[in-house]
């Protein structure tokens, strides 16, 4: 009772501590720029963004376990973590992230599983310079496990309390490796296993090495920093673009992991999280649009204009929704063709079905996706009294009535094409696919489908209403936007950031895209441009 009583209170002690900041505006880069970008003279300078502290997600926590103490935790050990949503694109942005006291529960658990496993013996021989249980050896394992959790030294403060728990635990009738266990388990229930978590002095602009280890390790293997990282940390050898550059490089060569990171990065983006399942199709809709992701990350395509290429990836059951005669099992590539609605990132099954899941009619809900995210812009909230009205309109059409026609004649209404007017058009060309992406040629009221529609002029480079005839017209309108390759640019650098950014990253975010085209735009060249920009090396900053 006595040693739970020290650990609970250990516990408290050592998570209640740090502060994160509010959840900041995402940037409107067009508002900072000239339509047509000839210049960067409408650019707010840059300024490095604010201390950072987040929690791990669930696949870093198990990553981190696996790597550090080399214990594997099974998914039958992790159905207690409680399930993370992506409630500000993605799933690690620090400012959407909370505790709740299911997680403090499964740390407190797990943490017990994992210092149980046959695996801690080998991390604890690995680690533990003395095997006694004296207040001198308890100082020296106290600083070598937490240099080891915490992905850099120990401070002397922390190697001081937990030495001061160390001997708490220890006893005549306390084992060595026991004392051990205990110290073990409330280092992995601290704030400085559970998150990462920057320092809080704004005098320096450049986060340490030990920091960027961790932002470069966690962005591109979403695991702790390995030993090469660590040793060029601690001995300052990550301050210049090509010191980092040859380890992004190395880093990048393992294709496994970084296969990984693309697909949470897709899955996030795409809404896969919130998408139903009431067809059973979920896993073979998200998989198809994982492995057309993860093909063009593997290829060296342009991540930040996928629209264009001209394959899909399906199962079997997708194929023959799709149009196509079924074969083999799996998900495999077939031949798309952008004239009948077939290929690119919009026209995978499973991206259409993420962007369709939303209430307010197919045209809308894609709508509203595209809006957000291919030009980081959203509309305003609408009045309240509004959807009554909208409903009232609708109920007064003939029953039967498409969604194309109910779209045309809300825009007709001036009280809703302030909003419907900067999102619904762009949705137009989709029509030919149900909400799970199967291809219709009409609706279910047996209505003739229109793909024909126009970019609004709230969203296009030229500041011009700009018209296309069906999907492959609309899909070469939107490779030529240099909006969405700044909004796509943007939604990377918050993936490896884990935070939303703010109005004063915007002329960075610029930058980065411009880089990012001349490079090719591809995954690789993109995740490098990104780990040496300023951007992502940066702390701090006034506001």
């Amino acid at each position: 009772m006595r040693r739970l009583f020290v650990l609970m209170s250990f516990a408290l002690v050592v998570s209640c501590s740090g502060v994160i900041d509010e959840p900041e505006e995402t940037a409107d880069w067009r508002a900072r720029r000239d339509r047509n970008r000839p210049d960067r003279e409408t650019d707010i300078p840059f300024e490095p963004l604010s201390p950072l502290a987040r929690r791990l997600t669930r696949d870093e926590y198990q990553n981190s376990l696996r790597d550090l103490v080399g214990v594997a935790l099974s998914e039958d050990d992790l159905t207690i973590y409680p399930r993370e949503r992506p409630l500000e694109g993605f799933i690690h942005i620090a400012t959407s992230q909370s505790v709740n006291p299911e997680h403090v529960r499964a740390y407190h658990s797990l943490a017990a599983t994992v210092v149980a496993d046959p695996g801690f013996d080998d991390f604890l021989d690995a680690v533990a310079p003395c095997r006694e249980t004296t207040a001198s050896c308890g100082e020296q394992v106290a600083e070598a496990m937490a240099t080891r959790l915490f992905r850099r030294p120990a401070t002397e403060m922390e190697t001081s309390a937990f030495a001061t728990l160390f001997v708490s635990v220890a006893g005549e009738d306390t084992s060595f490796g026991d004392t051990a266990r205990a110290v073990a388990r409330a280092m992995l229930q601290s704030p400085q296993f559970l998150y990462l978590i920057e320092r809080e002095d704004l005098a320096e602009r450049v986060v340490s090495d030990y920091e960027l280890a961790s932002r470069l390790s966690y962005f591109l293997w979403a695991s702790p920093p390995d030993a090469a990282l660590l040793d060029a940390a601690s001995r300052g050898a990550l301050q210049t673009d090509e010191q980092i550059a040859s380890h992004v490089d190395r880093m990048l060569a393992n294709r496994a992991r970084v296969r990984l990171v693309a697909e949470r990065y897709l899955f996030d983006w795409a809404r896969f999280e919130a998408l139903p399942d009431e067809d059973g199709l979920n896993e073979q809709l998200i998989q198809s649009a994982l492995a057309f992701y993860v093909d063009a990350v593997d290829s060296g395509e342009n991540v930040l204009n996928l629209f264009g290429v001209e394959k899909v990836f399906l199962t079997p059951a997708l194929a023959e929704r799709y149009g196509f005669s079924p074969g083999g099992v799996g998900v495999r590539e077939y031949p798309g063709n952008l004239a009948r609605g077939r290929g690119g990132l919009l026209g995978q099954p499973g991206i259409i079905a993420g962007m369709t899941n939303a209430d307010g009619g197919e045209i809308v809900a894609r709508g509203l996706f595209l809006q957000s995210q291919l030009f980081c812009d959203h509309p305003p909230e609408p009045p309240a009294a509004l959807q009554s009205e909208i409903d009232d309109f609708v109920a007064e059409l003939p029953e039967g009535t498409s969604d194309r026609t109910i779209a045309e004649q809300r825009l007709e209404r001036d009280e809703c094409a302030t909003c419907h007017g900067q999102f619904d058009p762009i949705a137009y060309a989709f029509e030919n696919f149900d909400h799970r992406g199967g291809f219709r040629a009409e609706d279910e009221f047996g209505n003739d489908l229109r793909t024909d529609g126009w970019l609004p002029d709230s969203v296009t480079d030229s500041g011009r209403q700009l018209p296309y005839r069906d999907y492959a017209e609309l899909m070469g309108l939107l490779g030529e936007s240099a909006r969405i390759r700044d909004c796509l640019t943007q939604r990377h650098v918050e993936f490896a950031l884990g935070r939303t950014l703010a109005k004063e990253q915007g002329s960075a975010v610029i930058e980065i895209a411009d880089a990012g085209r001349d490079a090719g735009g591809s995954f690789v060249a993109l995740a490098k441009i990104i780990a040496t920009h300023e951007v992502f090396r940066s702390v701090g900053g006034a506001r």
